[in-house]
């Protein structure tokens, strides 16, 4: 997205306002888009994704997970519904799996699945609505009116782009995607001229991170159960109907726990540590750090870390060691809950 690359980047507390109060923003070149078309489509991701799929009218979407049998995440998703095909946006990263593991149930169903080149961006905080309003005021009502992961296809420049929302990191926020680099260029552009602002990948993570939002292979793998991760809440039915990973998610939801859980750290004043770093508990480990980052301006630190269910009670103290050094942290409620 080279219109909004070319603008000097704010200092990152001015960035971080810009996240929760303005418009910011930055390109989607960590996301990629999956296609599926045939007769199939629908009722096929009904039974492999752990959200309600069926039920989508076109212009309509939903968060979901795509797990293994043993209920562990493949990767987390949004599925958008168009007049003749699904669109599952997913972490780049975790494209090729999620087609191979996809494409192994396919058996007899009517179902093609196809890698989509299009180009993105991000739009994200309290005025993002109203600055895609400015630029497509005939549009301006009905994007403001979407719901979480529903969608419009519209007109700028004479050209096609598809705005969806997408509230990411507790804030409100869309996606924008395009067919050519050029008319998501151009919509940038107009986007800058209408008030939004750039942002950098490093207060994209700050908030992410101060927010309790889990990135895949940094905070998940493929060996993480979908229910030791808060955030992934969204993307989890408990009414539909049979689908990949199910028994696994019941049976951890009658029971009422995991042994594991993602949990949010704050240190203390002037500690310091990096991800990988081990969490203790009364001298024994407990856990360890896997998403890290210091709070511009201050002498603190955020934190993800994966701990033992039994010390994740917030309020609890903990103890990070990294290099020899040891630095308190406490385990800080989600703000994503609320």
């Amino acid at each position: 997205m080279p219109a909004a690359e070319k603008c000097d980047a704010a200092p990152l507390a001015q960035e971080l306002a810009t996240l929760r109060d303005g418009a910011a923003l930055s390109p989607l070149a960590d996301r990629a888009v999956l296609g599926a078309r045939g007769e199939d489509r629908a009722s096929f991701l009904q039974g492999m994704l752990s959200n309600d799929v069926a039920g989508l009218a076109p212009g309509a979407g939903t968060h979901a997970l795509l797990l293994t049998e043993q209920g562990r995440v493949v990767a987390e998703l949004c599925v958008f519904a168009l007049a003749d095909a699904l669109w599952l946006e997913l972490p780049a990263s975790a494209r090729v799996r999620v087609r191979a593991a996809l494409e192994r149930f396919v058996v007899a169903d009517d179902v093609e699945l196809d890698d989509l080149v299009l180009h993105g961006l991000a739009l994200r905080g309290a005025r993002a609505a109203a600055v895609l309003g400015a630029v497509l005021p005939a549009h301006a009502d009905a994007i403001a009116a979407l719901g979480e992961c529903a969608h419009r296809t519209v007109e700028h420049a004479a050209r096609v782009v598809t705005v969806v929302r997408v509230p990411e990191f507790g804030r409100d926020g869309f996606h924008v995607w395009g067919t050519d680099e050029a008319s998501v260029d151009a919509f940038a552009t107009a986007l800058l001229g209408a008030g939004a602002l750039p942002v950098s990948s490093d207060a994209l993570e700050i908030e992410r991170i101060a927010t309790g939002w889990a990135r895949q292979d940094a905070d998940y793998d493929p060996q993480t159960l979908a229910a030791e991760v808060p955030s992934f809440a969204r993307a989890v039915s408990y009414r539909k109907g049979c689908y990949l990973g199910q028994e696994v998610m019941e049976r951890i939801a009658a029971r009422g726990h995991v042994n594991w859980l993602l949990v949010r750290l704050t240190g203390d004043a002037g500690a310091s540590f990096s991800a990988g770093a081990p969490v203790q508990d009364e001298g024994a480990e407990v856990g360890k750090v896997t998403s890290v980052a210091a709070l511009p301006g201050t002498d603190r630190v955020v934190a993800l870390a994966r701990v033992r269910a039994a010390v994740a009670q917030t309020g609890r103290r903990l103890v990070v060691v990294d290099g020899g050094r040891e630095s308190g942290a406490e385990v800080a409620t989600f703000p994503i809950a609320t």
